[in-house]
């Protein structure tokens, strides 16, 4: 057989519903369960899950993750830089800063702080030895 000939195999298109497409986002991008997905896709859970079992769907799931996979640390640098200039509370700004300073290669200012410590210690009551006074009257014999 001659290599200018074509192979007798056809290729066939597959088509993906727009509904599964749905689901298969909704569990990647949210993390939903496969039911909660279908729902919200607007498709049984049945259809979904014979859906899933078929190689082209299961494929596109697994292309679809592994983009988010790729991507994550991307995304999270992004989320982070957003946090840290629009977040309403400065205690989540600032733990926003440091996380980007610190993925940035930029160390955190350090908080110098110093300890006294002062010991006073007590030796006690110190008593001179004296004489004892005579107590007795003097001339009363």
């Amino acid at each position: 057989m001659s290599k200018n000939k074509k192979s007798n195999a056809v290729q066939t298109r597959v088509r993906i519903s727009d509904q599964m497409h749905k689901c298969i986002d909704l569990m990647i991008l949210e993390g939903l369960p496969l039911p909660l997905a279908a729902e919200r896709a607007d498709i049984t859970r049945d259809t979904a899950v014979k859906n899933m079992r078929k190689p082209h769907v299961l494929q596109l799931f697994n292309q679809k993750v592994r983009e988010v996979r790729e991507n994550a640390a991307q995304a999270a640098y992004i989320r982070m830089s957003h946090l840290a200039v629009s977040s309403d509370s400065e205690r989540i700004g600032l733990d926003a800063n440091r996380w980007l300073a610190g993925v940035d290669g930029i160390a955190p200012v350090q908080k110098v702080q110093g300890s006294y410590s002062i010991n006073h210690t007590f030796g006690g009551f110190v008593y001179p030895d004296l004489e004892p006074d005579d107590v007795m009257p003097v001339g009363d014999d």
